[in-house]
C-alpha cells in the first residue's frame, strides 16, 4: 500500500520514547469497547510555562494543527510526490461508516496537475520559489498557535508523510454521544519524532496522558485541563502505530491497531465497490455508508426522542447505499467526481447531449438543465400520489389546473429544460427555456393563459401586446402598476418596482420564458447565430464532463465577477483591487453534469482556473 510494507510487524512507541521497540507478535483481536476505566500507569503532566494564558483545547490543538499543517503542507510536496494507497486508508477500521482523506503526498500524475490547477493564484506561479514561501508561511502559523513554542520546519516536516483521514464509526444505537466512534490518522516518516510532538502539543495544552498496552501497542489516554468540559464522557487517546499516528476515542483507536494495517477499510467489500467507482490518482477522497448513517440516526434519534413518523415509501425508494466522492486534478481544474448506485426508482437511465447550450446566447452566465423533465416531474407526482397521506392535496393540485388542461398540459410537453441568466454590459436577464416535445402543446397553453390574463388584468392595467421578430412573434407582457397594487395589498410591506414586464415566445426548437423582451429576442438569435455552446469558454469546459448526460449546470465565473464589480461603491474599490480580486479573479468557471447508469450514477464537478 505504502513504501513501507504494512504486513511487516509495526514497532510501537512510548509517548516520551527515543527509539523505537520492536512489538511482540501477538494474535488479532477484535476491538472491544471501553466499558470502565482504562488501566493505566500515570505519567506526569507537562505543565504550561503561563498558567494564566487562555490555553489552547487540548485535543482541537491537536487535530486543527495537524489538519492545518497537513493541507498546507500538500503544495510544499508539489515536486517530490510520490505514488501509491494511502497508508491511513489501510488503518481505518473496516466497519467505519464515513471516510475521508487527503492525500496530500500528491500520488501519481498529481504534482504536476495541481501545479497547472494552482498557476492562476497569487504566489503559484513561479514553482520553484514557492516551497520556501509555504514553509515560511507554516512557521508564522503554526508558530501563533503554539505561542511560539513550536515550527513547522523544526518539529512537523521531519515527521509528516503527507496524508490524512478522519473515519467515524457505526453510530451507537443508545444515543450516546459519548459511545461515538471518530479517528484520525496522519502518515509519518518517523515515528519517534510524530509521537514527541504528540506529546509536545498535548502538554503545552495543559493535558495529561497516561499510558496501557494492547496488543502490544502503547495507547496513551488523555486527560483534558482541570475544568475542561469539552470532552466529557469520551476518554480520548493517541497511538503511534508506524506507518500511521492515530488520533481519538479509545474504542477507535484500539480498532485501528486491530486491523494491522491489512484488515482495515479496504477489505469492506462495499467500500471496495464505492472505491473503484471513482479510479484514478486523486488529491481527496471520501466514503459514506449512507443506508447505515440513516439506519444509526434513526435508532439514535429513537431512543432519544417520542416515535417519529415513517419517511414516505417513495423516500426508502430513493435512497442509495452508499456515495463516493474523489477530488483530482486535470487540464487546470480540480474536478469533482461522485458515484451512487443507479436509483432504479427513477426509472430506465437516459442520458443525451444537451441543445441548450446551443439555443442560449454567448452572454449566459448561469444555467442549470435537465433532459426529460415533463416525464419526471409526471413520475413525482404519480410517486407523491400513491401516498394515502398525499393523496388528496395532489388531487385538489390537479381538479384547480383542470381548468387549462390539467397538471399534463403544463408540463407533459417538456423535454429539456432550464433556468438561465443572462449579462450584457450591465443589463441582467434570465428566464425558463425549455426544448417542447410538441410545439402545439406549449401554445395552446400559453395562448389559455394569455386570454386569463387579458381578461382579469385589464382592471390592473397590465397589457399584452405582440412583436413580431426573426419569424416568430413575442409576446409581451407588461404588469403595469402591478407594484401599487402589491404595495396597498400588503399594506406597503411589499415593495415592487414599475414596468416589468414578461416576454414569451414559443417555436419548433424552443419555448422561452423570460424577464423581458431583450432575454427572449437573445435566445431567439441564438438559434441561427452566435451561441453558449460556440463559446471557447463553454466548449472547453464541457471536454472535462460528460458530454451525454441528464443534467447540467453551468457558471461563467469570470462574467458573473465582471458584473458584479460594477456594483463595488467607488469608495471600496481599492481594498477590492488589492485584498480579494486577485483570488476572485484565479477563478473562470464552473461546470458540472449528472448521468445515471445502468449500475452507477455519476456527477462531475470541473472548477476551472483562469487562463486554462
Amino acid at each position: 500500500m505504502t513504501d513501507q510494507d504494512p504486513t511487516q510487524q509495526y514497532t510501537p512507541l512510548a509517548p516520551d520514547a527515543t527509539t523505537v521497540v520492536p512489538a511482540p507478535a501477538v494474535s488479532p483481536l477484535p476491538p472491544a469497547p471501553v466499558s470502565g476505566p482504562v488501566p493505566t500507569e500515570p505519567v506526569s503532566p507537562v505543565q504550561s510555562s503561563r498558567p494564566g494564558r487562555s490555553r489552547i483545547k487540548w485535543l482541537v490543538a491537536l487535530v486543527v494543527t495537524l489538519l492545518v499543517v497537513g493541507t498546507a503542507a500538500g503544495a510544499t510536496l508539489m515536486l517530490t510526490g510520490a505514488a501509491g494507497d494511502p497508508a491511513v486508508l489501510s488503518w481505518a477500521p473496516a466497519d467505519s461508516i464515513l471516510y475521508a482523506e487527503a492525500r496530500l503526498d500528491l500520488p501519481g500524475d498529481q504534482k504536476t496537475q495541481l501545479a497547472k490547477a494552482m498557476a492562476a493564484f497569487p504566489g503559484f506561479d513561479d514553482q520553484a520559489a514557492f516551497p520556501t514561501k509555504l514553509n515560511e508561511a507554516l512557521d508564522v502559523l503554526v508558530g501563533k498557535a503554539s505561542d511560539g513554542k513550536m515550527s513547522y520546519k523544526t518539529d512537523i516536516e521531519p515527521w509528516f508523510g503527507g496524508q490524512v483521514s478522519v473515519s467515524m464509526g457505526p453510530i451507537p444505537a443508545s444515543g450516546d454521544a459519548s459511545a461515538a466512534r471518530g479517528l484520525l490518522l496522519a502518515s509519518v516518516t518517523d515515528g519517534a519524532k510524530a509521537g514527541a510532538w504528540a506529546t509536545k502539543v498535548l502538554g503545552d495544552a495543559g493535558a495529561t496522558t497516561a499510558t496501557t498496552t494492547y496488543n502490544g501497542v502503547t495507547i496513551n489516554t488523555i486527560t483534558p485541563p482541570a475544568g475542561d468540559k469539552s470532552m466529557a464522557g469520551v476518554q480520548a487517546a493517541w497511538a503511534n502505530l508506524g506507518p500511521v499516528l492515530a488520533l481519538g476515542d479509545v474504542t477507535s483507536v484500539k480498532a485501528a491497531i486491530d486491523t494491522k494495517g491489512t484488515a482495515g477499510l479496504p477489505t469492506n467489500t462495499q467500500f471496495k465497490t464505492a472505491e473503484a467507482s471513482v479510479p484514478g490518482d486523486r488529491l481527496a477522497f471520501a466514503y459514506i455508508d449512507t443506508a447505515s448513517v440513516l439506519k444509526g440516526a434513526v435508532a439514535a434519534a429513537g431512543a432519544a426522542l417520542p416515535a417519529m413518523p415513517s419517511l414516505p415509501a417513495f423516500a426508502g425508494n430513493l435512497q442509495v447505499p452508499w456515495a463516493a466522492l474523489a477530488l483530482r486534478a486535470q487540464d487546470g481544474a480540480f474536478v469533482i467526481d461522485t458515484a451512487t448506485p443507479h436509483q432504479a426508482a427513477m426509472g430506465p437511465a437516459k442520458t443525451a447531449e444537451s441543445k441548450l447550450p446551443s439555443l442560449l446566447p454567448p452572454t449566459t452566465v448561469a444555467l442549470v438543465e435537465a433532459h426529460d423533465v415533463g416525464s419526471a416531474l409526471e413520475s413525482a407526482k404519480s410517486m407523491l400520489a400513491k401516498q394515502p397521506a398525499l393523496a388528496d392535496g395532489v388531487k385538489q393540485v390537479d381538479d384547480a389546473l383542470a381548468i387549462i388542461g390539467g397538471f399534463g398540459a403544463i408540463v407533459d410537453w417538456m423535454g429539456e429544460a432550464g433556468v438561465a441568466v443572462t449579462v450584457d454590459g450591465d443589463k441582467v436577464a434570465g428566464g425558463i427555456v425549455a426544448v417542447p416535445l410538441d410545439p402545439a402543446a406549449p401554445q395552446r397553453l400559453f395562448t389559455q393563459l394569455r386570454g386569463f390574463v387579458e381578461l382579469a388584468g385589464g382592471s390592473a392595467g397590465i397589457k399584452v401586446t405582440e412583436v413580431p421578430y426573426a419569424g416568430t412573434t413575442i409576446v409581451v407582457v407588461d404588469l403595469g402598476d402591478i407594484g401599487s397594487l402589491a404595495g396597498a395589498a400588503t399594506g406597503g410591506a411589499v415593495s415592487v418596482p414599475g414596468n416589468i414586464q414578461i416576454a414569451y415566445a414559443v417555436t419548433d426548437q424552443v419555448v422561452v420564458l423570460g424577464s423581458g423582451p431583450d432575454f427572449v429576442k437573445a435566445v431567439l438569435d441564438a438559434r441561427t447565430g452566435d451561441s453558449l455552446a460556440k463559446t471557447d469558454q463553454f466548449a472547453s469546459s464541457l471536454k472535462l464532463v460528460d458530454k451525454n448526460n441528464a443534467a447540467l449546470m453551468w457558471l461563467n465565473v469570470a462574467g458573473i465577477r465582471g458584473f458584479a464589480e460594477t456594483l463595488i461603491p467607488a469608495a471600496d474599490k481599492t481594498a477590492y483591487g488589492t485584498d480579494l480580486k486577485p483570488y476572485v479573479a484565479a477563478f473562470d468557471s464552473v461546470i458540472g453534469t449528472y448521468a445515471p447508469g445502468d449500475t452507477l450514477d455519476r456527477t462531475t464537478l470541473v472548477i476551472r482556473g483562469s487562463g486554462n
